[in-house]
């Protein structure tokens, strides 16, 4: 079966079309312009705003005209993560979304992120826009661009574009939850740089890597216990006793989503390479029993790099490297505290996302990104601190150091007074006969910012299920896309 024939077809068939755009953050231009031009042969109002957020205005139902006024948000791009082994340029290829051949219940693209986080959700509120048999009073859409990548759609949003006070987020990610809550976040770069040094021609060259690593989310899967590559790749050689020169080291591609591979060129005194490979493969060997099921795909390898003319002539020498890789041990990382009064939500937690540093113009320079979620804004102020502190220590090795907040959002509370959130859990408990779970998530929603700036929305998050997002094992449950779309407008025409 093909994907456009799955029920209900309009959703699938516009959920086809945006995998057919690609729309990583920061390059969802495309889409938003064919999404601008679908709507104006429909005769929609249809704009774009400075920042490019996409706004949609449909009229209300007959005999709903009076109905407070309803947005519905979702965000237009898709954090682009795939597969070592696959070729795929996220800024020109399509998504190739399939249905598991393994597992027929569920979407996954070949070897790369779906962007139901947020695809799907676009496509449920175009569906809605198309079809004039949907009740609902008068409706806008908000499709907002960069969410993955710092919110920065979400923060330039022009409040004369919109109107209407009940705000249906459409970015959730279990068809059997209502969510009330997210946790704030702060986004912390930091540029690190030291003297590179000449290379004895004693030195012989390999590259380093970990790679196998689950990944994931960095708020919905940081407390699963997995590894973060990058981590893992600096925990092993850090405790070689043989002097590492260091040409280039990268792990990680998206502040928000856990590394799952990590590579470093290191340079080694000629004949110490077998200690070097007996000290990786104990480190290695040590870090898979402590994963154990937990991330049970580590692997790991040591390879020359073969010609001599692969051999950089520049690069960290070992006392700088251990002083990297000293302040890097130091940073904190992954579940930080759960809520004590929600069991089994995270409270704060934090990523260490991206990582790059390699020889530039007689420097290496090293760029890190962490991200910090809470939905303690002190506790979240508090780590972030500590962060900066623990990489601004690098200046007392010699090194010169910068940090930045790059972005920050609020956490959205809870508030289980809300007459939307009443609205819902009826409508939920009436068509499935059960009650929903009404939850606060530590992923981030766009909904914390949105409460700062338009505190009079009503706002309740939702959407269809999604399991693995921000890595390649990204998958889409079928039948709850149904069931979600179903909920949806029903919800639509009680609001």
């Amino acid at each position: 079966m093909d994907i456009y024939e799955l029920e209900p077809k309009s959703v699938w068939k516009h959920f086809y079309t945006i995998c057919s755009i690609p729309h990583p953050s920061h390059h969802e231009e495309a889409l938003a312009k064919a999404i601008i031009a679908w709507a104006q042969e429909r005769k929609l109002f249809a704009t774009s705003d400075k920042a490019g957020n996409v706004v949609i205005r449909k009229p209300a139902s007959s005999g709903m005209e009076d109905s407070p006024g309803v947005i519905l948000q979702a965000h237009l791009d898709m954090v682009p993560q795939k597969a070592t082994d696959v070729s795929h340029d996220f800024e020109k290829d399509p998504i190739r979304a399939r249905i598991d051949p393994a597992n027929p219940s569920w979407l996954v693209a070949t070897g790369t992120t779906l962007g139901a986080d947020n695809g799907i959700g676009v496509a449920m509120a175009m569906a809605i826009l198309e079809d004039d048999n949907i009740a609902h009073g008068p409706l806008h859409c908000l499709f907002t661009v960069n969410e993955e990548d710092g919110m920065g759609g979400a923060r330039a949003v022009e409040p004369d574009l919109l109107s209407g006070n009940l705000l249906l987020n459409l970015d959730g990610e279990d068809v059997g939850e209502l969510t009330i809550g997210c946790a704030g976040t702060i986004r912390t770069g930091a540029s690190l740089s030291s003297p590179a040094s000449s290379v004895p021609d004693t030195v012989e060259w390999f590259e380093v890597t970990i790679e196998g690593l689950l990944g994931g989310h960095s708020g919905v899967d940081i407390d699963k216990g997995r590894a973060n590559a990058t981590l893992a790749l600096i925990s092993i050689l850090s405790k070689t006793r043989e002097r590492l020169y260091l040409s280039d080291i990268v792990g990680g591609t998206a502040a928000n989503a856990i590394p799952r591979e990590a590579r470093a060129t290191i340079g080694i005194e000629s004949g110490n390479y077998a200690a070097f490979k007996t000290s990786f493969s104990s480190g290695l060997s040590a870090l898979r029993i402590a994963l154990g099921q937990k991330d049970p795909g580590l692997l790991g390898a040591v390879t020359p790099l073969g010609s001599h003319s692969l051999y950089p002539s520049k690069a960290l020498a070992p006392e700088a490297t251990n002083s990297m890789m000293t302040v890097l041990s130091a940073l904190p990382n992954g579940l930080v505290a759960m809520e004590t009064n929600m069991p089994g939500l995270i409270r704060t937690s934090l990523n260490l996302g991206q990582l790059a540093g390699s020889v530039s113009d007689e420097l290496f320079e090293l760029k890190t990104m962490v991200l910090v979620r809470s939905s303690s804004d002190a506790e979240k102020e508090s780590l972030s601190t500590t962060v900066e502190k623990r990489l601004e220590g690098a200046a007392d090795h010699g090194w010169k150091v910068s940090t930045r907040r790059l972005s920050e959002s609020p956490a959205w509370s809870p508030d289980p007074s809300s007459l939307l959130l009443a609205e819902a859990h009826k409508l939920y408990r009436e068509m499935f006969g059960k009650e929903p779970r009404v939850t606060s998530t530590h992923g981030g929603l766009e909904t914390g910012l949105f409460r700062a700036r338009f505190p009079a929305w009503d706002m309740l998050s939702l959407g269809p299920t999604i399991r693995h997002p921000h890595s390649p094992n990204e998958r889409l449950d079928i039948a709850s896309v149904r069931l979600s779309y179903r909920y949806l407008t029903a919800l639509l025409s009680r609001l």
